[in-house]
């Protein structure tokens, strides 16, 4: 299954859950599981813009975009981050409200411990679509998806909480009904971490920040590998969404031929998309120089 189709099946999962959990919630009298179907559904508008920019990303370069559109997806990651990190602060300010009203004495009735089941199937699914959607997007590059990923699982862990709750409000009596605020107000510390994280990667690539320096160390080395090559440098390397860009100049032996400098020129660009993909864009820059004398 690729991306495409693990967005949408999240898609619409999403839609059923949240619309579950918000009638079930409603029926239990449990604020806590109406909440959590709310987060839920707004996890349909993460799913519609990864799944807008993993449609645009994947349109071939034209006129406008010679680099391809890549950067599409990194506009989506950012996206995703700012809704993460807007969630957890509506999340965290509702749990403080509810939390000052039960030490105020203003505990509201318990729900009905069936929506405990509710919280719970969530977590189920919420989870398993971490795992799957985070892996796919680990194997495809995607930022945006990954984003996505944890989106998922902000989800989750806001049912673990209700699920908490909703237990404790049920079982427990009163004086514990603020527990729900309490795990609340810590699952959402949480999501806003996440989608700070998610926000400022997505920033740094669209800032054109360079790869890491292993791994422009590992370029220059994979370079210099190459027969014929010496002193590479001036290496300059940028994140295009699921694509790296890399610009590198190096030295030949100024007395051969242009043909013998454009194998060697080729044979760099291969070695630096064999370790980063066939989509690579790859710049060389050739500087004839003279060997010394032997002797």
């Amino acid at each position: 299954m690729n991306v495409m189709h693990i967005t949408l099946t999240g898609a619409v999962l999403n839609c059923l859950l949240g619309g579950v959990k918000i009638a079930l919630g409603i029926l239990a009298g449990s604020r806590a599981l109406v909440a959590d179907g709310f987060h839920s559904l707004s996890d349909l508008i993460t799913d519609g813009a990864v799944l807008l920019g993993l449609h645009a990303a994947s349109r071939p370069p034209d006129d406008n975009h010679a680099f391809g559109h890549g950067r599409y997806e990194t506009v989506s990651a950012l996206f995703v981050g700012v809704l993460l990190a807007g969630a957890g602060v509506g999340i965290g300010w509702d749990a403080v409200q509810s939390a000052l009203g039960s030490l105020a004495g203003d505990a509201p009735p318990p729900p009905r411990l069936y929506a405990a089941g509710a919280a719970f199937v969530s977590i189920l699914v919420k989870e398993g679509l971490y795992q799957v959607t985070r892996r796919a997007g680990i194997a495809s590059g995607s930022p945006a998806v990954a984003a996505n990923a944890w989106h998922h699982r902000s989800d989750a862990l806001s049912s673990l909480a209700a699920f908490a709750g909703i237990v404790a409000a049920a079982l427990l009596g009163p004086s514990w009904r603020i527990m729900d605020s309490l795990a609340a107000a810590l699952v959402a510390v949480l999501i806003i971490g996440v989608g700070i994280k998610t926000s400022v990667l997505a920033i740094r690539e669209m800032t054109d920040v360079a790869l890491p320096g292993e791994e422009c160390q590992r370029i220059l080395e994979d370079v210099a590998a190459v027969p014929g090559v010496s002193d590479p440098h001036n290496l300059k390397t940028r994140k295009l969404g699921t694509t790296v860009a890399v610009e590198v100049h190096f030295r030949v032996d100024g007395s051969i031929t242009v043909d013998a400098g454009h194998l060697i020129a080729t044979a760099v660009e291969a070695r630096i998309k064999d370790r980063f993909g066939e989509d690579t864009r790859v710049i060389t820059h050739v500087e004839p120089w003279k060997p010394l004398p032997s002797g």
